[in-house]
């Protein structure tokens, strides 16, 4: 006689656990590396943005001899400090010529902006970042004309 349980084949309940637990964990590393990669990008277009803010600061310094003077804004918001002209940081509707820099960068999140303090002589720019940059591991930098460190100092 043929025995019908050594006939039947199929997946145990351990097999089946271990498999659901092994896919798991593969799902779980991708969706990690995806925040990661995700954060890293982030941070990336921080630095830029931050970069094209400094060189037209710069234009602006090499044109007036001064830096755009004001105790405190948020740049990019809208109705606010929306362009860099002649007049320092203004609103789009402001035709003051030149313009060193026509649309403020904004951060990559929908309601982030970089703050911005200054006067004659110097400026703090504020921003974030949440993962290891070139300028060091997560946290809050400030970008002057002689370089980007954590001092809220204008330089």
């Amino acid at each position: 006689m043929i025995n019908r349980q050594k006939l039947l084949k199929g997946i145990t309940i351990p097999e089946l656990l271990i498999g659901v637990l092994v896919i798991g964990i593969v799902i779980a590393i991708f969706v990690y590396a995806l925040g990661v990669q995700r954060a890293m990008s982030r941070d990336a277009k921080r630095v830029s943005d931050i970069s094209v803010l400094r060189a037209a600061i710069g234009q602006y310094y090499l044109q007036k001899a001064t830096y755009p003077t004001t105790d405190g804004i948020f740049l990019g918001q809208p109705g606010g400090a929306e362009r860099l002209g002649g007049n320092g940081f203004t609103t789009a509707d402001d035709p003051t010529k030149p313009i060193f820099l026509d649309q403020i960068p904004t951060g990559p999140t929908g309601d982030e902006y970089y703050a911005y303090r200054g006067n004659q002589s110097g400026y703090s720019l504020m921003f974030s970042t949440e993962r290891e940059t070139a300028y060091g591991p997560p946290g809050t930098y400030y970008a002057h004309s002689i370089g980007v460190d954590q001092l809220d100092e204008i330089k």
